[in-house]
C-alpha cells in the first residue's frame, strides 16, 4: 500500500466525521438563527417601498430606527433614502436595516 492510498484510507472516517460536524452545525445556526431587531416585523416588501420612500422613511423613523443605536439622520436624496450612521454603531445598525429590507433602497453613510 503507497503512502497516499494509506493517508485516503485513514482520511475517510474523518472526513465523514468533519462532514457530519459541520452538517449538524449548520442546522443548530439555521433554525436558532434570531432577526436582528427581535419584534420588528416588514409591513411592506421592499418592491412597494421603492415606490413610497416618504412611507418608508416613516416607517422606519416611527418603528426601527428607536431600536437601532446610532442612527443621526435620514433623508430621501433623489431615488434612495440616505441613512447617516454614527461610526460606532454602523455595522451592526446597517446590516439590520438591509436585513429587513433591500440595500438597492439605501444610501447608509457613516458620520
Amino acid at each position: 500500500m503507497t503512502a497516499g492510498q494509506q493517508f485516503v484510507k485513514w482520511l475517510k472516517p474523518v472526513g465523514c466525521g468533519i462532514f457530519l460536524l459541520v452538517f449538524v452545525l449548520f442546522f443548530v445556526m439555521c433554525f436558532t438563527a434570531k432577526a436582528p431587531v427581535e419584534g420588528y416585523t416588514v409591513p411592506h416588501d421592499s418592491q412597494y417601498y421603492a415606490e413610497h420612500l416618504d412611507e418608508l422613511e416613516t416607517e422606519l423613523e416611527t418603528n426601527l430606527f428607536p431600536k437601532l443605536d446610532g442612527i443621526e439622520d435620514c433623508y430621501i436624496f433623489g431615488d434612495k433614502l440616505t441613512i447617516i450612521i454614527d461610526d460606532e454603531s454602523f455595522a451592526e445598525s446597517s446590516e439590520a436595516i438591509t436585513h429587513y429590507y433591500g440595500e438597492n433602497l439605501f444610501i447608509i453613510k457613516k458620520e
